[in-house]
């Protein structure tokens, strides 16, 4: 994966090999966290072979216990810990950086309840079924890339309203 750097807005093409490399990171983090893990999933647009991405790999886990969750072993194996994200204690981020704080890997962790885990993964099955939202979603993220190259923020918070509408279709 090539990453992205901090706060700015790169989009390629659907590369294959994220794929693959979903797979090897899938099996390192199972060792990393053995028995806490109920289920990894490859989660936005990196998992959505129609469209273009941000080349950062992201990854949903769903753990027994947020709160038994070995912090330790993931970060000995080079994730920043970014502890708890909007103020939900069910959900805990994980951050694989390169060489000069490019964003490789973001990890998403979340309790076994939580219902965010279940949004992703229903978001990533809906537009890989559906190829004409899926293209809608693609011209949204290009439109907004090339308004915020340098402001992943405001890229995010304008992709916001179209996630929601997937969801309640869910």
């Amino acid at each position: 994966m090539e990453g992205v750097e901090r706060y700015k807005v790169r989009l390629q093409p659907h590369n294959l090999l994220w794929d693959i490399e979903f797979r090897t990171v899938k099996k390192e983090l199972e060792e990393l966290l053995k028995d806490d893990i109920i289920d990894i999933q490859h989660v936005g647009s990196t998992a959505i072979p129609l469209i273009c991405a941000k080349p950062i790999l992201d990854i949903a886990i769903k753990v027994k216990s947020i709160k038994l969750l070995n912090i330790e072993n993931l970060k000995l194996a080079g994730y920043d810990y970014c502890g708890m994200q909007h103020g939900n204690e069910n959900y805990h981020l994980f951050v694989l950086r390169g060489e000069n704080q490019i964003s490789l890997r973001h990890i998403h962790c979340y309790e076994k309840n939580e219902k965010e885990f279940d949004l992703l993964v229903g978001f990533r099955n809906y537009l890989n079924s559906h190829d004409d939202m899926a293209m809608a979603y693609e011209k949204i993220k290009m439109e907004l890339a090339e308004k915020y190259p340098e402001d992943r923020i405001s890229y995010t918070n304008g992709k916001e309203a179209f996630i929601q509408s997937i969801y309640k279709a869910l």
